[in-house]
């Protein structure tokens, strides 16, 4: 069941103008990938964000919440569904857009992991999520696992799709 927030609070405008943005910003980019592709991407996404959480930040473990409590929240579900696979795609996009390769290919997944630390970070100050037990250090080991995972998904997806003569491109 998804409860309405405690309070319609700085949390749920963060959230909300962090998914106006990267939702913006996914769409406004020239189409990239195709429809099947970019379906793939938003489907592991959604997979691997509430898997995670499901795991860490309910009971047993609990080490955090999203938004004002351990309900689940319509806005958890927004940010799942209209934040977290459009940063996937924004990620996914320019890894394609610039192909990094050997160390580079490092480079680019501990920078988007640090960003995405340093975003975290600034939403766990306007209590987009609550830490009891987390902390930004466990979120940067996260972040190096799951987009690591999502460039291997990449990979994957397009010699996949490219054996099978299914278009990966737009």
């Amino acid at each position: 069941m998804l409860y309405p927030p405690e309070r319609f609070d700085l949390n749920e405008w963060f959230s909300l103008l962090s998914g106006i943005v990267v939702f913006a910003a996914a769409l406004l980019l020239p189409k990239r990938f195709s429809a099947v592709l970019t379906t793939v991407f938003v489907m592991f996404t959604l997979f691997i964000s509430q898997t995670v959480d499901a795991l860490i930040a309910v009971e047993p473990v609990n080490l955090y919440d999203v938004s004002d409590t351990s309900k689940y929240e319509i806005m958890d579900a927004f940010i799942y569904y209209f934040v977290y696979p459009p940063t996937t795609y924004l990620f996914l996009y320019f890894y394609d857009r610039w192909k990094p390769g050997g160390w580079r290919r490092v480079l680019y997944v501990a920078g988007g992991s640090f960003v995405s630390v340093v975003l975290e970070g600034l939403a766990h100050w306007v209590r987009v999520y609550t830490y009891k037990g987390w902390n930004l250090g466990y979120s940067l080991c996260v972040y190096l696992v799951v987009y690591a995972l999502y460039v291997w998904i990449y990979h994957l997806m397009i010699k996949l799709m490219d054996r099978q003569g299914i278009r990966t491109r737009r």
